[in-house]
């Protein structure tokens, strides 16, 4: 099992730039074609074919749950420091750091009176907590026992309603980190895209490969199987790409304008005062 886990690692690490770059593709294509008189580019995947991509990739991980599951647990790596130091970080990099970059980015944004920095930060905000709604769904519907609540043979112990109201043992599909992760890593790789071109790549290799590693980090200590990983990536990509796209399609939606009203300042004093304005 060493080598086809080790196999399966290389592959999806190397995917990671081609689909950070696919990704901002299709943003630079939407937003290029949305101009007047502009004539719609090729070459961009669409949010339909990415979509049915993760999709089958979740559907073809699951058959080797319990496999991957059991080498992930095996001694040699649960007794490695370098693998439990790295999960550690990776698993924090999931949560909370996945879901706090937003809300301060959004933040500093309007601190420093910057509408960039401020937009960025709301639309990760959005695409998070899209995400959040409907793993939470996701879960308590399919009640989905968690690895360390059953046997590693018992990989398909699904239940409806049994997740809800999140009951932690039975809700480990999808996986909330990896759901979390990965609608981070599409909406900052779509705001790249846009943002700063040539860097896109980069932005979302290190992202999405973050996001990644995340995923690993949740089957390594026991809290996930890895089809939920896979259907968190799924979630969560698609999440961060359609909420980040529709916003910048329509500049003045209403949740948009809200969330531009709430300003921050530091006081003096040292605290952080909050308020209200009718214009960013």
């Amino acid at each position: 099992m060493r080598r086809p886990l080790v196999a399966l690692v290389a592959t999806v690490g190397l995917a990671l730039p081609a689909l950070a770059g696919q990704v901002g593709a299709q943003q630079r294509d939407s937003t290029t074609s949305a101009e007047p008189h502009a004539a719609p580019k090729r070459g961009g995947i669409s949010a339909l074919r990415l979509g049915a991509g993760l999709a089958a990739t979740a559907v073809a991980v699951a058959p080797f749950d319990v496999a991957i599951t059991k080498r992930l647990r095996a001694p040699d790596l649960q007794h490695s420091a370098s693998w439990r130091a790295g999960a550690v970080i990776f698993d924090f990099y999931g949560a909370p750091a996945a879901r706090a970059v937003g809300p301060v980015l959004a933040i500093a944004g309007s601190v420093a009176r910057n509408a960039t920095l401020s937009d960025i930060g709301i639309h990760i905000s959005e695409s998070y907590v899209t995400s959040a709604i409907a793993v939470y769904i996701a879960k308590g519907i399919a009640g989905r026992a968690r690895p360390y609540t059953v046997s590693s043979e018992s990989a398909y112990d699904f239940e409806l309603g049994r997740g809800f109201p999140h009951r932690e043992p039975y809700s480990s599909f999808p996986s909330g980190h990896s759901t979390g992760s990965f609608a981070f890593a599409s909406s900052i790789t779509v705001e790249a895209a846009r943002r700063w071109p040539s860097h896109a790549k980069l932005v979302g290799a290190l992202a999405y490969g973050g996001a990644f590693l995340d995923g690993v980090s949740r089957v390594y200590r026991d809290s996930h199987w890895p089809s939920d990983v896979a259907a968190g990536a799924l979630i969560g990509t698609m999440s961060g790409m359609l909420v980040t796209r529709h916003q910048h399609a329509h500049p003045d939606n209403r949740l948009d304008a809200l969330a531009r009203r709430v300003l921050f300042a530091p006081a003096a004093d040292g605290r952080l005062l909050v308020g209200v304005s009718k214009a960013f």
